[in-house]
């Protein structure tokens, strides 16, 4: 460095590289004897060499270094979104009487996007941000015993559990012999539902007998969800670090680790394995139904 008082510096310019579109299809019934709905659907895609230009550039997950970066998978790449409801309204009882609303809702959409990374800086850049080499088989990877918590695997054991990892998953299969892509996987698709019921009552108010409005309304989130646990749910990844560097030989030949779980057996005891699942369901509180309870007066 010319100056040694800087460890890290960005120069930052304009590209051409890179591009993102989104198409947009709706379908739409107008409120007809009470009854209206709608339906969309969005197909989106965007590409480019890095999302923010700034010291996050050097968190960019990349196998060629921060001063080759290729376009990769966004990190506002869209994919796919759905987005609907039906509505009824009936009123009865005239101009004094009430109105029952029910409206369901769903969103969904594919999930966001995923890095895999090794957990160690395996360029000496000085970031923990290098993608993973995908094997084409087992063979071509040398690990390393590894225990956890009161069980030891062997790197046969690993070199098996890794294998079958990745045979396991439709993008990292597709990936072998090369490197994993920028937010080349993603979470599955989350489905929700939301369901309102909403009840007016019609009061006449003043010597002109004006129609006010009195509403209870109760707002069902993650609608399914109430109805069945496994409804409703996320994903997060079990692990985007599958790999963390143990070793290297002095012919430069690196040895890892594979990352481990705790699953809960059928007798509820726990147990520490080799990575199985690529995700697992989220805790917390947008993945479980909630309810809101809402009275509201509107003047006329």
């Amino acid at each position: 460095y010319i100056n040694t008082e800087v460890s890290n510096t960005f120069v930052l310019k304009n590209t051409n590289k890179g591009y993102s579109y989104t198409f947009t299809a709706k379908l739409e019934r107008p409120a007809i004897n009470g009854l209206g709905g709608m339906l969309a659907y969005t197909y989106g895609l965007a590409r480019d060499m890095q999302s923010v230009g700034s010291t996050v550039q050097a968190n960019m997950p990349t196998f060629t270094g921060q001063n080759y970066l290729t376009t990769s998978y966004a990190d506002n790449d869209l994919r796919h979104r759905i987005v609907g409801y039906v509505n009824y309204r009936k009123e009865y009882g005239g101009q004094f009487g009430g109105a029952t609303t029910v409206t369901l809702g769903t969103t969904a959409n594919s999930g966001y996007k995923i890095s895999y990374v090794y957990s160690n800086d395996m360029n000496g850049d000085g970031q923990n941000n290098d993608l993973i080499y995908v094997p084409k088989t087992a063979s071509e990877l040398s690990f390393a015993t590894v225990t956890a918590g009161a069980k030891t695997f062997t790197a046969a054991e690993q070199q098996a559990a890794f294998d079958a990892w990745i045979s396991g998953d439709k993008y990292l299969s597709s990936r072998r012999g090369q490197y994993a892509e920028r937010n080349g996987q993603a979470l599955p698709w989350l489905t929700r539902f939301d369901l309102s019921i909403a009840q007016d009552f019609f009061v006449k108010v003043g010597p002109k007998a004006k129609r006010n409005t009195i509403t209870v309304r109760f707002d069902i989130l993650n609608f399914g969800n109430l109805l069945n646990q496994n409804w409703g749910v996320g994903y997060t990844p079990l692990t985007s670090t599958p790999l963390s560097l143990s070793s290297v030989d002095a012919q430069g030949v690196p040895t890892f680790k594979m990352a481990t779980q705790t699953i809960t057996k059928a007798d509820k005891t726990t147990e520490v394995v080799l990575a199985q699942d690529r995700f697992v369901r989220g805790i917390t509180l947008g993945n479980t139904w909630q309810g809101q309870f809402t009275v509201r007066y509107t003047f006329n």
